[in-house]
């Protein structure tokens, strides 16, 4: 964006009389007979970065939150900019908090009003920021307050506590004696207890895989892309008798009753890290009666144990634990464990 500025300003139709930027939102003064060519001069520099305008209306323009007047003698003054959708809407005063942090939502409104409002807009601000505060039964703060010198104390670990009236809010006043500051943390809302509603797409992930025969054999495949589409490359192979480039295909076409359940994929494991999949397909691999044409990735001896508990599992039930997921969390453990072997 610098180097864009310093081009477009050398080599811009017009020098604008102002021109400030913060982030990708800039503020610039020039004659509105030259707006719209100073627009498209911006815009042809550098076609991967394209800019929109917003003209002032009413002698007024916001700017990232201030809003920006002018005045009848061509001066400028500003005040705090509020979109047309502002409710007036802030933490509730007999919500479950703590005190200190009711009082902080009028402490910083009334900060902003002083940071962002000229002498002339200010006191208007500020009666808007006590109507606000009453509507949402908060704490007006104290405008004039003489500057205290604190003591000098000892920097001490904050404690981080739920805040429970007339509990916690005693114990952090304990705490202060001994110079540790308590920080209250808010209980958990109710959407947080609650499951998410968007739920997740069946097989629309990376992860290892598993395609039955009816013969009673399956095959087992891993793929960082979604497995349903691994799923259907499958379908493909058989579709165009590819054989020699799927096992799947090859199975398929061994003997008549051999039919795949294309139907009925099955996700063992959801993994997008390589070495963790490739090591959850290898233990698949052993475990399950497959016709897969080679055993995947190479496991060391110490995973013989616990393939061979997997595998009593399985002839014991239908559907075992998956206690396989807790050994594959640390897949570069597990891969210099197997270049030393």
């Amino acid at each position: 964006m610098e180097d864009l500025e310093e081009r477009a300003l050398r080599s811009g139709p017009i020098t604008p009389r102002f021109y400030k930027r913060y982030v990708d939102d800039t503020f610039t003064i020039l004659p509105s007979d030259l707006t719209s060519a100073f627009l498209v001069h911006l815009n042809s520099i550098n076609k991967n970065i394209q800019f929109t305008m917003e003209l002032e209306a009413n002698n007024s323009l916001a700017f990232l939150d201030i809003l920006i007047i002018k005045n009848p003698d061509n001066t400028l003054s500003h005040t705090v900019y509020r979109k047309p959708t502002h409710t007036n809407k802030y933490l509730n005063g007999d919500s479950h908090h703590h005190p200190s942090q009711l009082a902080t939502v009028g402490k910083s409104l009334f900060q902003r009003a002083h940071h962002l409002c000229d002498a002339e807009h200010l006191e208007d601000e500020l009666r808007q920021v006590k109507l606000a505060l009453h509507q949402n039964k908060l704490p007006v703060p104290r405008q004039h307050r003489r500057s205290r010198t604190k003591p000098p104390t000892v920097e001490r670990q904050p404690a981080f506590l739920p805040y429970v009236k007339g509990v916690t809010d005693r114990i952090g006043n304990i705490l202060k004696r001994a110079s540790i500051k308590t920080v209250y943390k808010p209980h958990k809302k109710v959407s947080q207890f609650l499951r998410p509603i968007k739920s997740n797409i069946p097989l629309q992930t990376a992860g290892v895989y598993k395609l039955e025969c009816e013969c009673g054999l399956s095959y087992i495949g891993q793929t960082k892309r979604s497995i349903g589409t691994r799923v259907k490359e499958h379908i493909g192979d058989v579709k165009n008798r590819r054989s020699s480039k799927s096992a799947v295909c090859e199975h398929a076409l061994d003997k008549p009753n051999h039919f795949i359940r294309f139907d009925k994929p099955q996700i063992l494991a959801r993994e997008h890290r390589f070495i963790p999949r490739m090591i959850r397909e290898a233990i698949e691999i052993q475990k399950h009666p497959n016709f897969n044409r080679e055993d995947g990735w190479r496991l060391s001896n110490t995973w013989d144990p616990l393939i061979k508990n997997l595998k009593s599992q399985i002839q014991q039930t239908a559907r075992p634990k998956d206690t396989v997921s807790a050994f594959c969390v640390q897949p570069e453990r597990y891969s210099r464990h197997q270049l030393r072997n």
